[in-house]
């Protein structure tokens, strides 16, 4: 009898993951405002406060399984000033390993405090943008030797572009597969049934495209998943087992898609520009306020996702404003009293738009019409008729009334807020949802933000930014 040999990964330590499971919730107040159920991913409660802290934090992991760092001391390097390095320095001290981070002299003080703050090993400032801050990084920095670093292990970070970071985000596909409610219907079974998750569409936004690829890559495993599961069900045998057989059930069924919509804005949409050429190019610079989305180029993944997507996938690409980006912030701030950056404000207008506050304008307008329409008659006719008090109720308070001619106001309401003058980008590029149908926002998060920058984002839209 044979003695086990053991492995190096024998060997491995356990480590804690430095990300958590988070909520997932409905809202009423933008699920009226959309005309869908939209649900809400809430990444932004994440240790770094936002999404970051799966990706950082599964590419950290990555390298301490690897058994040449098993028992080594070791020492991580970013070079991203947003939320990327503000989860990489998070992730890190979670686990008990120091983080430097490199950013470009533009960084914002705001930012370069919060790295401080979440304990960053040193924050060290050079160069005009993150291509010339991550070569400083990795040609300097991280070569710079001292008496104390011999055994050290010195491990640079990517901010977007790698497999474990891709893999770190497709966990909240895992999530999602036992957050969305399941179908409570003969109708909803026949709907969602054959997709990867109960749900239409998921709305997210795309810096350099890690989440994009981890949202792909989570879908495709679980449809994958589920058609072995169904195969399994229906022949009584396992996977291995009906593939040993000649009449095997096909697992390459083409199910109802799920819409994956790549949200970006106007100066930082790599993706969408990319898209357009059918090839991948870089932007010249980023203009865009959104800096958290600010990758001149997306990944290769990214790209072939966008135009070449698995089966049961539809990937969009989407582009909205800053100022855009600024309604999504506050009306998540108003409606669900959270705080979050343009970069994810933009997910929420695309979700939203302006189709609620184009449907209220419409019906004032058609009052207003109909009203001074009713007023020349009277003046023409020499008849006066006597309105009556509009105190904020439902316009059925006029069928009480005398007045024969109101209710055609009240038919103006209802024609003018069933017809709202705009779409939101959602049902633009999905127009068959309906109130049932489901799409989930991936609420991301981000640091760069405060209640001042709140409140001058209400004081620019007020003034008539577009």
């Amino acid at each position: 009898m044979g003695s086990y040999q053991p492995t190096p990964e024998d060997f491995a330590p356990n480590f804690k993951t430095p990300w958590i499971e988070t909520p997932l919730v409905e809202s009423a107040n933008l699920s009226r405002a959309a005309g869908c159920r939209i649900f809400l991913k809430l990444e932004n409660v994440q240790p770094s406060g936002s999404f970051k802290s799966r990706a950082m934090g599964n590419q950290i992991l990555s390298h301490l399984r690897k058994p040449e760092n098993f028992n080594r001391r070791v020492h991580f390097y970013a070079s991203s000033g947003g939320n990327a390095g503000i989860a990489a320095v998070c992730a890190a001290r979670t686990l008990g390993y120091p983080c430097t981070v490199v950013v470009p002299l533009s960084t914002k003080p705001l930012m370069v405090d919060k790295l401080h703050a979440a304990g960053a090993a040193d924050v060290i400032r050079h160069g005009e943008n993150f291509f010339e801050a991550g070569s400083y990084m990795k040609d300097v920095i991280m070569k710079q030797s001292s008496g104390d670093d011999e055994d050290v292990a010195k491990i640079a970070l990517h901010p977007f572009d790698n497999e474990p970071i891709w893999e770190g985000n497709s966990t909240i596909i895992d999530e999602l597969e036992k957050q969305l409610p399941v179908p409570a219907s003969p109708e909803e079974e026949q709907v969602y049934g054959s997709r990867a998750l109960p749900v239409d569409a998921i709305l997210c936004s795309v810096g350099g495209g890690g989440l994009l690829n981890g949202l792909v890559q989570g879908l495709e495993s679980r449809r994958t998943k589920k058609q072995i599961e169904t195969v399994q069900s229906s022949t009584g045998h396992s996977y291995q087992d009906t593939h040993s057989e000649s009449t095997t059930t096909p697992l390459s069924s083409t199910p109802s898609p799920i819409h994956l919509l790549a949200i970006e804005t106007d100066g930082t949409d790599s993706l969408a520009a990319a898209i357009a050429s059918n090839s991948l190019v870089s932007l010249p610079k980023i203009t865009s306020q959104a800096t958290s989305l600010g990758a001149i180029r997306v990944s290769e993944t990214t790209f072939q996702y966008a135009v070449a997507p698995p089966p049961g996938i539809q990937v969009h690409s989407a582009v909205l404003t800053d100022a855009e980006a600024a309604r999504g912030v506050l009306r998540l701030a108003d409606d669900e009293r959270l705080l979050v950056e343009l970069a994810c404000g933009v997910c929420i207008e695309a979700a939203i738009g302006d189709a609620a506050t184009a449907a209220a304008t419409a019906a004032a307008n058609a009052v207003a019409e109909t009203r001074s329409a009713k007023r020349r008659k009277v003046d023409s006719d020499d008849v006066v008729t006597v309105l009556p008090k509009d105190e904020g109720y439902s316009d059925d308070r006029w069928s009480s009334t005398e007045n024969e001619t109101e209710p055609e106001v009240s038919d103006a309401v209802a024609v003018a807020t069933k017809t709202p003058l705009l779409q939101s980008k959602l049902k633009t590029l999905v127009p068959d949802l309906n109130a049932q149908s489901r799409v989930v926002i991936i609420v991301c998060g981000g640091s760069n933000v405060t209640i001042d920058m709140a409140s001058e984002y209400r004081k620019l839209l007020a003034e008539g930014w577009a």
